[in-house]
């Protein structure tokens, strides 16, 4: 059962990071990203929650594209076994070790001189060597050379090919939320 939360934070949390950073690089040309957090929240029966997290986050931009990715092998839930059993079996990170969220970078709003914006960008979601639409909640805080980013999505397992995890006979469910947070820096 904490196997199974594991997967699931991790696939959250990558997909997160790659939203987040694709709301805060809409105005220029993005040139780093800092105090980042990723997490992910999956569930099962009795009211059971997973959690995982990272802080590892890259966001680039080639001018017509964000691109948010999010190294999968330092995701964590907190028991060590269920890290393993998700990095592994679930979402087979060395063969597949990175999230990658792209957006347009036309379909981002960035808010003008300091202000705040919040709006839902569609994006694609490159997750265990499969790519799916997903739709991007964020809010942005800041100017033309540094925002404060937060967004959110939400993905389903089974669309990515990955395994629903099963652990001494509790199924995880296959629906998991991602969110993110980051501060970038554009040039």
């Amino acid at each position: 059962m904490n196997q199974n939360k594991r997967l699931w934070a991790s696939m959250g949390v990558s997909c997160l990071f790659v939203g987040l950073s694709a709301a805060g690089v809409a105005r220029a040309a993005l040139s780093g990203a800092s105090d980042a957090h990723v997490s992910f929240q999956a569930s099962a029966p009795a009211g059971m929650k997973i959690e995982g997290t990272t802080t590892e986050l890259a966001v680039s931009d080639d001018g017509a594209n964000v691109v948010v990715t999010v190294p999968l092998a330092n995701l964590v839930t907190g028991i060590g076994l269920r890290d393993r059993h998700m990095k592994k079996k679930y979402l087979e990170v060395p063969k597949y070790p990175s999230a990658v969220l792209t957006l347009a970078r036309s379909a981002l709003k960035v808010p003008a001189g300091g202000g705040q914006t919040s709006a839902d960008a569609p994006g694609t979601l490159l997750l265990h060597g499969q790519a799916h639409p997903v739709s991007v909640h964020y809010e942005a805080r800041g100017d033309a050379t540094a925002l404060d980013v937060k967004g959110a999505f939400h993905i389903n397992m089974n669309d990515y090919g990955i395994t629903v995890p099963v652990y001494l006979g509790v199924t995880v469910k296959p629906d998991v939320d991602v969110t993110a947070s980051f501060h970038v820096t554009g040039g």
